[in-house]
Order: C-alpha cells, then sequence, then structure tokens
C-alpha cells in the first residue's frame, strides 16, 4: 500500500503537474490525510523541489466556528484565511488541492451561514482565481482517501479499500501511469477535434429524466480535455474522463434534472432540477437541499448562468465501478454534466489573450462560483445542430457515438 501511494504521489508531481527541480510547490489539504501530504513532500523533495508550502485545514476546529460563533468572526478568524492563495499564485507556485470528502460532515450546520462564508472566501481569492482560469499557474485537483469517506461508501472505516479504487481509477497499478494517462489523453484530444470541427450552434439534451435543453455554444468555441485546461500542459483534474466547453451564456433553455447526488461544502443536494430561460436559472427545485443549492445559485449575478458543458461516457472506468463517490472530482467523471457559474477563456479562439469584458462580450460567464452537477443517463441522448443548419447525434444511449 504505501509504495502505491508514493507512486500516486509521484505521478501527482511529475504526471500532473509536471514539476522539475527548482519549481515551487503549494499543498492544501485536511490534517485528516497529513500522512499523504508528507509522502508528496518526500517524493517532491526527491525530484530536486525544495520550496514547499503547504495550508492544512482543520475541518473539525472549522465546524466548531460554524457551531459557535457568528459569520463576522468566522470570515475573521485564522483558521478560515485563504488569502495564501493570492501570494502563492503571485510567486509562481504550482497548486496541488487534494480532495477529500467528509460526506454530510456540515449537516447539523446552518445551511445560509455555510453558503455566505464560502461566498466571502472565494472572493477573497479572486486574484489566484485570475492566475488560474488565464493559464498563469500550474495546477491540480486530485483525491485522497479518509476514514470518513471511506465509511459512508462502505459502511467501514475501510481506507485502504477505498485506495485500492483510487488507484485502479488512476492507472497506478500501470508500469507507467504516465504513459497509460497519455494514451488516454490523446483519445480525449482526438474526441474534442471531432467536435471543434463540427461547427456546432447549440446541443439539446434529452432522456427519460425529464431533462429537455438546448444550449447554445459561442462562435469559436474550443472542446478541450483536462491537461489543455491548464494553459501549461498539466493535468488539472484527477482522474478525468471529459471534455468540455463553455457554453454562451445567454442561450440556454429548457430544463435538466440531476442524474447523481451532489455534494457541496460536505452536504448533499439530491433530486434536483434547473429550469433556464435564456440562459438563467428561473426556477429550480431539490428533494434534499434546496437551501444549499439556493446558495450556490444566489452567490452573484453569474452564478444564475451556466459557465461549462462537459461530454464524459456513461460506461466510463468511474461509472463501472457503480459507487456514487459524494465526490465531485470522481463523479463528475462518470457521467455527463454542466456547471453553474465561471466558464473558461481557454475554451473559446484566443480566449487566455481576451479580457473579461471581451469574453462577456463573446458569451462567456464570470462568477466566484463554479460549481459541476451531473446529468447523464444511460439513455441521455445529446443532439449537435450546426452553424450550417444541419443536424447529428453526439451522444446515444449515454456515450459518445464514435465517429
Amino acid at each position: 500500500m504505501d509504495e502505491l501511494k508514493r507512486k500516486y504521489a509521484k505521478f501527482l508531481i511529475e504526471g500532473c503537474l509536471k514539476l522539475q527541480e527548482g519549481d515551487k510547490l503549494f499543498i492544501i489539504g485536511y490534517n485528516l490525510i497529513e500522512d499523504f501530504i508528507k509522502i508528496i513532500i518526500e517524493e517532491a523533495k526527491k525530484l530536486g523541489i525544495r520550496d514547499i508550502k503547504t495550508l492544512i485545514n482543520d475541518p473539525f476546529k472549522q465546524k466548531e466556528l460554524y457551531l459557535t460563533k457568528s459569520y463576522e468572526e468566522i470570515i475573521s478568524d485564522p483558521l478560515m484565511d485563504r488569502t495564501m492563495y493570492n501570494k502563492m499564485a503571485r510567486d509562481g507556485y504550482a497548486f496541488l488541492s487534494l480532495s477529500s470528502t467528509l460526506p454530510g460532515f456540515y449537516e447539523d450546520v446552518n445551511a445560509e451561514l455555510l453558503s455566505k462564508v464560502a461566498r466571502y472566501q472565494m472572493k477573497s481569492i479572486s486574484e489566484y482565481k485570475e492566475y488560474q482560469l488565464k493559464g498563469k499557474i500550474k495546477w491540480n485537483i486530485s483525491a485522497v482517501p479518509n476514514k470518513i469517506w471511506a465509511k459512508d461508501l462502505f459502511g467501514l472505516e475501510d481506507e485502504d479499500k477505498l485506495w485500492n479504487v483510487v488507484f485502479d481509477i488512476c492507472l497506478i497499478r500501470e508500469d507507467d501511469p504516465i504513459v497509460a494517462w497519455e494514451q488516454k489523453l490523446n483519445m480525449l484530444k482526438r474526441r474534442a477535434e471531432y467536435l471543434n470541427n463540427l461547427k456546432i450552434d447549440h446541443l439539446v439534451y434529452r432522456n427519460s429524466f425529464g431533462t429537455n435543453v438546448s444550449i447554445g455554444l459561442p462562435r469559436g468555441y474550443l472542446f478541450c480535455s483536462a491537461d489543455e485546461g491548464s494553459g501549461k500542459g498539466n493535468i488539472v483534474n484527477m482522474p478525468t474522463e471529459e471534455v468540455f466547453t463553455s457554453p454562451d451564456r445567454l442561450r440556454v433553455n429548457g430544463r435538466v434534472y440531476s442524474s447523481k447526488v451532489l455534494l457541496h461544502n460536505s452536504n448533499i443536494i439530491e433530486d434536483f432540477w434547473l429550469e433556464f430561460k435564456d440562459g438563467k436559472i428561473v426556477n429550480y427545485d431539490a428533494k434534499r437541499g434546496k437551501e444549499i443549492l439556493k446558495g450556490i445559485i444566489e452567490t452573484d449575478g453569474g452564478s444564475h448562468y451556466l459557465g461549462e458543458v462537459a461530454i464524459v461516457d456513461y460506461t466510463s472506468p468511474i461509472s463501472l465501478t457503480n459507487i456514487l463517490f459524494k465526490n465531485t472530482l470522481f463523479d463528475e467523471n462518470a457521467s455527463c454534466h454542466l456547471a453553474i457559474g465561471e466558464a473558461f477563456p481557454e475554451c473559446i479562439e484566443n480566449g487566455l489573450d481576451k479580457s473579461k469584458e471581451e469574453l462577456l462580450e463573446l458569451g462567456l460567464n464570470m462568477s466566484h462560483e463554479h460549481v459541476d452537477f451531473f446529468i447523464g443517463t444511460s439513455d441521455l441522448e445529446i443532439k449537435a445542430v450546426l452553424q450550417n443548419g444541419g443536424e447529428t447525434v453526439i451522444m446515444k444511449d449515454g456515450n459518445f457515438v464514435e465517429v
């Protein structure tokens, strides 16, 4: 197990972030996974990376703040300060964010307070987000198991069982994970190139859940794979099975239904739908977690619109595990998904060189928020209506129609 953890850590540094001797690394994660963070630091130092900074968060102390303090006291507490992100971005550090899910952890915390603090924190790192979205820094988000997460999935605190699932999905048992992922990413790049060459005007989604929505794409849209997402050629999400683009924020009409549970700030949103008119969310509901969903949508003006459209096979390796991970990083790569909020500048021609005003003019959305949610099903069909008036089905029975 230790050998595979070290192999995973080395892969995140070399294969995902593509760091070399002399680079600088900033690691963000919970104290629950400090043992793995130590392994990452050890492996990074072996590669000649000496300048390593960490931000270790204690979720139990943070939860205590939510339960005992006012909003003003919470945001002024050093435990909640995220402005270090801005300095690390300015100083050229690569960001490694370790996603270690705590399902239901904040269920007894006031949902409105959680959302309000989350909005404040997102706004406080706007400089970092600008560096990230403009491709000025390397960054990666990858998952790390913990006992709380394992118990929620398997009924026992079997962390090793969850580690083994992560190793399988992330191809860590392969002789050379870097080569294995290069092959997978080449397939995704071919898929993205095909979609870009189609010159799509809009996409029409339909399935038996009730999803029936038209999503317009801006002129000059670009579908990308995860190693094109940072602008620096590194893999921004591990694992990844998607090709993605950003829609025209004003050309979304219809209704979409979630196909999987969404975990946001460790709170569950279940069985929800969103209705769009001229791009804007005009109505919504959820069987569970409606207040959390409301908090996402009401983050700012841009969080009423979509920022991402992602194509993922329903029979992806993650989907075939038949595990609902309650972790967006995994669940978004088990089926097609959309995202509320911020769009990606790299998803339009020459977007990384354009100002926010220019991107807005071209149809891309701006927001402090970006929340993925899942709509893929075994009977999802996506039809592409082309700029020349033609039509072609790009997904049938939940899977990409290979050409």
